[in-house]
């Protein structure tokens, strides 16, 4: 990611990453069906952070890594 946004950076194009992080979604509760689904945030409930980066406010922000939700304990962030 960081090396496509530094290719860009004369660009208007704007290269960045967002993990939506554990989510109440079919393929997760495929992936891991012992977990209980319903500790998990609605999908619709990530959504901010993606609309935020498309918005005016994250004009100029580029090779960028972002979480939508909080770092837990058991992993580190990589937001900036």
């Amino acid at each position: 990611m960081q090396v496509l946004a530094d290719e860009l950076e004369k660009s208007t194009v704007r290269v960045n990453s967002l993990n939506p992080g554990k989510a109440r979604t079919q393929m997760r509760r495929q992936a891991y069906p012992s977990e209980d689904i319903n500790t998990l945030p609605n999908p619709a409930t990530l959504t901010p952070p993606f609309v935020a980066l498309l918005g005016p406010q994250a004009r100029g922000v580029t090779g960028c890594a972002f979480d939508a939700q909080p770092a837990s304990s058991s992993s580190s962030s990589t937001g900036t």
